[in-house]
């Protein structure tokens, strides 16, 4: 038995097709990318659910007259720079899925993971690793495990993922109630716990080679890793930053009586 859906694009493109209940959800996603002349993309309903290729259009439950959009989104390119030389690549194809090539030591190799490696939002690298966020929030790592490729031992928490920063040698991920995860290399930043309880309403972080810094929502800043790559800031957490000068007043007239010499 086959049914009718639409397939649109963001651009308002459309194109209807015929489907047999038992052929894949990909089969026809790739007559849609035919037809409507476009990339690599996602089918989503219009609740916005993403479509598993691998199912059939009945498992997906799919019925005929169903508007579906096709997104299509930019290829992202991330890449390693390894101390030896070598070094892979990594990209979000317009689907989300991801291709990878290149040293395979370094995470060139990405088939032990490729089938969790579905709904890609952003990809980070290491020196010889990759971490990859998914739409679900959780995270997928492959590469060497010294620099971050194994995540094993916190895969339990990596749960709720907004962001994901990477040294060269470990990675550091927000989950949405603002507290940190960190895995990799422990001395370059993948070992957080003497800092872990300030690092609370964490709002960005970024990275050295071997270092993580953290802004949290009041203004503080937490460092942890390697000392000599930026993990100790307590030389500028002592400084005594002076308070800025007093805003001016909007209103000239005040300006103009607070100017004046008295009589």
């Amino acid at each position: 038995m086959s049914i009718s859906v639409d397939v649109h694009l963001l651009s308002g493109k459309c194109a209807s097709f015929d489907v047999e209940e038992d052929a894949s959800v990909e089969s026809l996603n790739y007559r849609a990318q035919s037809a409507l002349v476009t990339g690599r993309g996602q089918l989503r309903k219009s609740s916005g659910e993403v479509l598993d290729g691998a199912k059939t259009i009945r498992e997906a439950e799919l019925m005929g007259g169903d508007a579906l959009t096709l997104h299509v989104f930019q290829v992202q390119l991330t890449a390693n720079k390894s101390y030896f030389e070598l070094s892979a690549f990594a990209a979000v194809l317009g689907d989300r899925s991801v291709v990878t090539w290149g040293e395979a030591a370094c995470g060139g190799d990405s088939s032990a993971v490729q089938d969790q490696l579905r709904d890609v939002q952003q990809i980070q690298a290491s020196n010889s690793a990759f971490a990859a966020m998914l739409g679900d929030g959780s995270v997928v790592t492959w590469g060497h495990a010294d620099y971050g490729g194994d995540s094993s031992a916190v895969q339990d928490q990596l749960r709720d993922v907004q962001q994901i920063q990477a040294s060269l040698w470990a990675f550091a991920a927000i989950l949405g109630d603002g507290s940190v995860v960190t895995w990799g290399r422990a001395d370059c930043g993948g070992d957080s716990s003497a800092v872990q309880d300030q690092l609370r309403d964490v709002q960005h972080i970024q990275a050295s080679v071997a270092a993580f810094a953290a802004t949290l929502g009041d203004g503080v800043l937490v460092t942890w890793g390697n000392a000599k790559n930026g993990g100790d800031s307590k030389v500028v957490q002592a400084l005594d930053i002076p308070d800025p000068a007093p805003a001016c007043s909007l209103n000239p007239e005040e300006e103009e009586e607070e100017d004046e010499l008295p009589e």
